[in-house]
């Protein structure tokens, strides 16, 4: 029967060790095209089923894949972890979400628990702000959009200076000057990237920076609907808006609404990051679009390279930076 079918009988009939056969199983390098097919052959005839339990005690890995996120309400967090997810399931890997509320603690808990000691390798949308931590990191890890200097992972990441300098530059070549950036915490490469960029656009320019024209808050809806109100009750309101992300721009929008505001006439609206709102709300808010489902993607590729390496790489730390694109709708009036 083939439940009596086992990963020795496989070994016999293909006249190879045990060792052998795994590596097959497993997709690892050091093996021949001729005995790899021929051990495919023999596993197909006998119809047998691999027993992950005793493969993971041969080959020490479980094909388990872990997917580490701040939270799931935000969309972005979603598309990451279905590319992950979805490349994970192609390559032979299982995988498991954990989502650590953005909090240091929450994500110590997981890197302290069996949950972590049960993974082969982690996809991290990390909370932690010391480099120190990653360095203590015992297994394999690729760090996706969050990025930390001397941390000594790799990672993949967006153009996100480059991002918000082109979405202000589109707002300065159509006339506007008095331009305000809702953000999120300086905390992370992202938040500090897309400031940066709004900045120098402006300096590029010969635009003086304003300090009530700047909003800092956390990267939630609410800090967007509650920004675009202060900002246009001041004595002296934008002209136009840029949002630096999809959740702060969805609050932007519903701010608008409520003021009886409208996007494109009355105020200039541009966003990071595409989201439903923005792109049903007529007129289509312009937004900067990056590629959310590759990064995941991307991150799974590195991160089961790195599981297929026989021996420890001890090169400096891969970083990709993936780019973006400004995409122009309706939502930015034309000043002269």
């Amino acid at each position: 029967m083939t439940c009596d079918i086992t990963i020795k009988d496989v070994a016999k009939q293909a006249n190879v060790s045990v060792a052998t056969v795994s590596r097959v199983l497993n997709g690892l390098d050091r093996v021949s095209d001729q005995t790899r097919k021929k051990v495919l052959k023999v596993v197909k005839e006998l119809n047998y089923v691999p027993n992950t339990m005793a493969a993971s005690m041969i080959t020490k890995q479980t094909q388990m894949l872990a997917v580490v996120v701040p939270e799931i309400e935000n969309p972005f967090y979603t598309s990451v972890i279905k590319g992950t997810v979805n490349v994970a399931k192609e390559r032979g890997y299982n995988t498991f979400v954990f989502s650590t509320n953005d909090s240091e603690s929450e994500e110590d808990t997981f890197f302290e628990s069996s949950l972590r000691r049960n993974v082969d390798g982690i996809v991290l949308i990390g909370a932690h702000k010391d480099p120190v931590f990653y360095q203590k990191m015992n297994k394999p890890v690729i760090l996706v959009d969050r990025y930390i200097d001397g941390c000594g992972l790799d990672g993949v990441i967006i153009d996100n200076f480059g991002g918000a300098y082109e979405a202000t530059k589109y707002l300065i070549e159509y006339g506007h000057r008095d331009i305000a950036i809702i953000t999120g915490p300086q905390t992370f490469n992202d938040g500090t990237e897309r400031y940066w960029g709004y900045q120098q656009a402006l300096k590029d320019n010969g635009i003086e920076l304003v300090s009530d024209y700047q909003k800092h808050g956390d990267w939630f809806e609410n800090n967007g609907y509650q920004s675009t109100k202060e900002l246009m009750k001041l004595p002296k309101p934008p002209t136009a808006i840029f949002a630096a992300n999809n959740l702060i721009c969805q609050g932007t929008i519903k701010a608008l609404r409520d003021l009886d505001l409208t996007i494109g006439l009355d105020v200039s609206l541009v966003g990071f990051d595409a989201n439903d709102l923005a792109e049903f709300v007529k007129p289509r808010v312009s937004v900067v679009k990056r590629p959310t489902y590759e990064m995941g993607t991307h991150a799974a590729e590195m991160l089961i390279e790195k599981l297929k390496q026989v021996e420890k790489n001890e090169s400096f730390p891969k970083k990709v930076t993936l780019g973006v694109e400004l995409q122009k709708f309706g939502s930015v009036k034309y000043l002269g």
